[in-house]
C-alpha cells in the first residue's frame, strides 16, 4: 500500500513538472496574434518567444517599433534564438478588415503552426 501512494504520488509530480516545463504559468503572458496588439508595443517591452520545434520559451526585448512589426508582416520570418530554426509570418482570416479579422501564426516549412510570441507579463 505504502509502495503505491509513492508511485501515485511521484507520478503525480512528474505530470506537474511536464506542465510547468511547457510554458510560463497561467496569467503572467498574453499570447500576441492580432496586428493591433503588435502595434501596441514599444521599445522595450518583454515578449516571449514559445517555440514547440525545441520546447522551449524565450524572452526577448522589442528594439523598436518597426521591429514589433516585422512579427506580424505577411511573409516575414522570425527566428527562435533557442534552435535556430525559422518560421514563417502568416495571416490569416478575412482581408476586409485586417486589423480586426486577421490573425497572425507561425508555420514552419510544413505549413504547421510551431511558434507563438506572448507578452510578457509584470514581474511581482
Amino acid at each position: 500500500m505504502k509502495t503505491k501512494l509513492t508511485v501515485l504520488l511521484l507520478a503525480g509530480l512528474l505530470v506537474g513538472a511536464s506542465t510547468v516545463l511547457a510554458g510560463p504559468p497561467s496569467g503572467t503572458w498574453q499570447t500576441l496574434n492580432k496586428p493591433a496588439q503588435f502595434e501596441k508595443l514599444k521599445a522595450g517591452d518583454k515578449v516571449l518567444y514559445v517555440c514547440s520545434t525545441c520546447q522551449t520559451v524565450t524572452e526577448v526585448t522589442i528594439k523598436s517599433p518597426d521591429e514589433a512589426m516585422e512579427h506580424c508582416k505577411e511573409g516575414a520570418t522570425v527566428t527562435c534564438p533557442s534552435c535556430k530554426v525559422k518560421v514563417k509570418v502568416v495571416n490569416k482570416g478575412t482581408p476586409k478588415n485586417p486589423s480586426l479579422a486577421r490573425e497572425v501564426t507561425y508555420v514552419n516549412e510544413k505549413g504547421e503552426p510551431c511558434f507563438f510570441i506572448a507578452k510578457a507579463g509584470e514581474k511581482s
